[in-house]
């Protein structure tokens, strides 16, 4: 349960309207994520305004944008996030098979860092790494 109400398409007005116009336009609905950032209408359009560049904008390819949307969902365990990120995924084509592949990526690399942090291991790159990181 929203620890606040949402504020409905219904009771929407002003630049609250303006923004949820987008989004229909957009997503064809309002997420309630928004609805409820809506009961302060300066951080609803700081949201909105934010997702647009940084979704909507910039060089990587809109599949690899909403992947990491997904895998941050995940790491932070948003079910709701979870959920809607993993529709698009489908919606863009991805199989359950492919999901379930970049779950055990994440898998990986979150338990193989655990145990890098826990054994306190110090810089074991080599040196091709390092030549490209300083470039």
């Amino acid at each position: 349960m929203a620890t606040m109400k949402q504020v409905t398409e219904a009771e929407a007005s002003g630049s609250v309207r303006k923004i949820y116009d987008e989004m229909i336009a957009h997503w064809g609905n309002v997420p309630n994520a928004y609805k409820v950032l809506a009961n302060n209408p300066q951080v609803l359009k700081a949201a909105w305004e934010n997702r647009k560049e940084v979704m909507g904008h910039g060089n990587l390819d809109p599949k690899v944008k909403e992947f990491l949307a997904w895998a941050t969902v995940v790491l932070n365990n948003c079910k709701f996030g979870i959920e809607t990120h993993t529709a698009r995924l489908k919606k863009m084509g991805y199989t359950n098979a492919d999901i379930l592949e970049a779950l055990s990526v994440i898998q990986f690399f979150v338990g193989i860092s655990t145990v890098i942090n826990g054994l306190g291991m110090v810089q074991d790159t080599n040196q091709e790494v390092l030549d490209i990181l300083s470039a």
